[in-house]
């Protein structure tokens, strides 16, 4: 059991105590697909249970908090963190799910067997390995670990949200942007270290984490890999390759993914100009900041 135990959730309203500050969305659903967005606009922890015995195939982006899942079978519990997203196959599920953060935000495409066979191709190693598992009923992810969100995912996942057609269109619309998004993410996972795995120690994966709470707390700072190895007790390689493959992202694409989110969640959520985020993010020029902001979110931060 992996990371492709998260996947759709059932009616997490009734789970939430204050609706106003939550909002689920069903996007889509038809022909064995379900499109689903989450939000919670406030600091939230919420965990559910859920059991279908169906197999199914999920994409899951966490586009803001953590998301986890649970299966009674093991008792371990699996994580997907801000920015990062699975592609996965699962024969069945029974357990807990979970969703928590400052800011929650999700979105996820759940297929059931008759949609997504319409998905198999084998031209890419990553794809040929992963549909041969499929077919033998076993438990698959494309990548060993999750992958963070690239751009171009979060402009197809942005598309989707603001689908403008209704009716046949559509549904015809949908269906061509989960396909993109479904190669999108193949070809990322592709592209992804499948050799020379660090095995990564217990007390190591602790200081990992660590290095992700030293970033969160030392946002605004000059940051070097020296400095982190030394507060941390971590060699260097052991924190650029382990951080990398625990995470799916470097020390320092981390750092940016943080600092994007803080810039977009104090514009949205404060009267703070573009200016005055660009100069507490350390950018000398606002045009270069909002150079950055597009160049992750995929939109200008005066689009807010």
């Amino acid at each position: 059991m992996k990371d492709t135990a998260i996947q759709s959730p059932l009616s997490l309203k009734d789970s939430y105590l204050d609706a106003e500050e939550f909002a689920e969305n069903m996007l889509f659903t038809e022909d064995g697909i379900d499109i689903f967005s989450i939000k919670g606009l406030k600091s939230m922890e919420l965990t559910f249970r859920d059991c279908h015995e169906d197999p199914s195939l999920n994409m899951y982006f966490s586009l803001q908090g953590i998301s986890s899942a649970k299966p009674l079978s093991s008792g371990q519990e699996y994580y997907v963190e801000t920015n990062q997203h699975i592609l996965g196959y699962m024969p069945n599920f029974e357990g807990d799910y979970s969703l928590r953060g400052n800011r929650v935000e999700t979105f996820g495409i759940c297929m059931q067997e008759s949609y997504f066979q319409r998905l198999v191709a084998t031209d890419l190693p990553c794809l040929e390995r992963f549909w041969n598992e499929v077919h033998a009923g076993r438990e698959a992810d494309i990548s060993r670990v999750p992958m963070p969100i690239t751009r171009q995912q979060r402009a197809v996942i942005s598309e989707v949200l603001d689908c403008p057609y209704s009716g046949q269109m559509r549904k015809l619309y949908l269906e061509s942007k989960v396909t993109e998004l479904f190669f999108l993410q193949a070809q990322q996972a592709e592209s992804m270290p499948e050799d020379r795995y660090l095995s990564i120690k217990p007390a190591d994966i602790e200081r990992l984490h660590a290095v992700k709470l030293f970033v969160q707390k030392h946002l605004f700072e000059p940051l070097t890999l020296k400095q982190i190895s030394r507060e941390i007790g971590l060699n260097d390689f052991k924190l650029k390759k382990g951080f990398k493959q625990l995470f799916g992202c470097t020390v320092f694409e981390y750092l940016t993914q943080c600092r994007m989110e803080y810039a977009r969640q104090i514009l949205m959520d404060t009267r703070s100009t573009i200016t005055e985020v660009a100069y507490t993010l350390g950018y000398t020029d606002p045009y270069n900041f909002s150079k950055a902001f597009r160049r992750y979110f995929g939109y200008l931060p005066s689009q807010l």
